[in-house]
């Protein structure tokens, strides 16, 4: 069974924009100058190449451990493709897909932070490890469900 995950390129765009915000007012408090917090227009095309790169360092890592994992990009999407076998655990799909969100968002916004002012991006830095691990978990949760387990009681005859 094939499996899609689409995250669409402007909603990934709004979540940046939402962190970003956030990230800029409370950085108001702590005396940080704000304002290069904020992205804008002119930043899109740059945070779109830090998408391209996050996701595929994504599946690049993924793949290593489950197989039949793959990303397309396009003009309007980021698309994940994986295979689960015969069976499949619907109910973790949007799980899934909000954890390589969340990922994605992470991942763009620390990159944008190291260029833009990097004593802020170390937060998102030590964020990212237990998002990865959050994806991992998921996956391991999707495809360990794809296969059939046998008791000890049913190989031996009982």
């Amino acid at each position: 069974m094939r499996n899609t995950i689409l995250i669409k390129r402007n909603e990934l765009q709004q979540q940046i924009d939402l962190r970003n915000f956030y990230m800029g007012e409370s950085a108001k408090r702590k005396d940080i100058d704000a304002d290069t917090i904020q992205s804008s227009k002119d930043d899109e095309e740059l945070l779109l190449m830090f998408a391209d790169r996050a996701a595929n360092e994504l599946v690049t890592a993924v793949a290593l451990r489950f197989p039949y994992v793959a990303y397309e990009s396009g003009d309007e999407y980021l698309a994940f493709i994986f295979d689960s076998g015969t069976r499949g655990r619907e109910h973790l799909l949007p799980m899934l897909k909000q954890a390589i969100m969340d990922y994605l968002v992470n991942e763009i916004t620390m990159q944008w932070l190291l260029i833009r002012q990097p004593q802020m991006a170390q937060t998102n830095i030590s964020l990212r490890n237990s998002l990865y691990g959050n994806v991992q978990h998921l996956f391991a949760k999707f495809y360990n469900s794809t296969k059939i387990r046998r008791r000890a009681t049913d190989l031996a005859g009982i």
